[in-house]
């Protein structure tokens, strides 16, 4: 079963995407990516969506709530998610 949402902690999955993805996840929504974990993942029709936050936040602000996750993260998750923002620019 997933957890929705998702823990953004060490035992999560967001440490694998990078600065880019998880801005644009933020800004504009769980879109196409978060309907086929949905899919893949057997989830219900009914359960909540990432909203878009466009037009709320503002690019600082995804980058400071971005830190703070990356806080919960292990030392070893953040050196690998931050090797992988840096080819993904």
């Amino acid at each position: 079963m997933m957890d929705i949402p998702p823990p953004h902690n060490a035992n999560g999955h967001t440490w694998h995407h990078s600065d880019r993805q998880l801005t644009q996840m933020i800004l504009n929504g769980s879109g196409e990516m978060g309907e086929m974990m949905r899919r893949m993942m057997g989830v219900s029709a009914d359960v909540p969506r990432m909203p878009a936050w466009q037009g709320t936040l503002t690019e600082e602000d995804v980058a400071a709530i971005l830190a703070y996750i990356k806080t919960w993260w292990t030392a070893e998750q953040r050196d690998w998610q931050a090797r992988v923002s840096k080819t993904d620019g």
